[in-house]
């Protein structure tokens, strides 16, 4: 027993036209009531889409404290190590990327400037050099002008100050040469 040549073991209440059609009707009803209370849900349609006014949330105030920042061994550690790592990747990368080289020189001369701000004016003179040599390969690079034979130079100047500025200002070396607040007479202002 076939249902029109398609189903050939289906029973024959699925092939009966009149039965089709009512589960066709029965089945779009049902859909159509499901969807109508999943868009209703609980609520009333009205209340569903309704717009909710949005809370205002009242402004938080907070008590201002006014930190003072005192030279500390551990500013000073902070400093030599950004400078120390500003200092290597500017003599690794002295052939690479210009605006990486140009970042490097910036922030080695702004660190060693914040060290030299942190000492007593005595040792702060003896770092002026050495900030001034910092000063003149950071002009060269900012500049733009550097060929082979100038950027072997360069390598060399920046080399050299490496090896005084740890031979010379490590942590150790300074420790007793730390001032005791940013109130005292201040270190040699470096030219800006």
């Amino acid at each position: 027993m076939t249902c029109r040549g398609k189903r050939p073991f289906a029973p024959t209440i699925f092939c009966n036209g009149a039965y089709g059609e009512i589960m066709k009707k029965i089945m779009t009803w049902l859909v159509l009531i499901v969807l109508a209370f999943n868009l209703t849900g609980c609520e009333s349609v009205q209340k569903k889409f309704r717009r909710k006014k949005k809370e205002v949330k009242m402004p938080r105030f907070y008590q201002e404290k006014k930190y003072i920042k005192q030279p500390t061994p551990e500013l000073y550690k902070k400093h030599y190590s950004y400078w120390v790592t500003w200092q290597a990747e500017l003599i690794k990368e002295l052939n690479g990327n210009t605006k990486r080289i140009k970042r490097s020189a910036q922030e080695a001369v702004a660190n060693l400037e914040d060290m030299q701000a942190i000492l007593v004016p005595e040792k702060a003179s003896e770092m002026q050099r050495h900030i001034d040599a910092m000063k003149r390969v950071r002009d060269e690079i900012m500049r733009g002008s550097m060929t082979f034979a100038n950027k072997d130079s360069i390598r060399i100047t920046l080399e050299r100050e490496d090896r005084y500025i740890k031979r010379d200002f490590c942590y150790s070396k300074v420790k007793g040469y730390l001032r005791k607040s940013f109130d005292e007479e201040p270190a040699l202002e470096a030219d800006k």
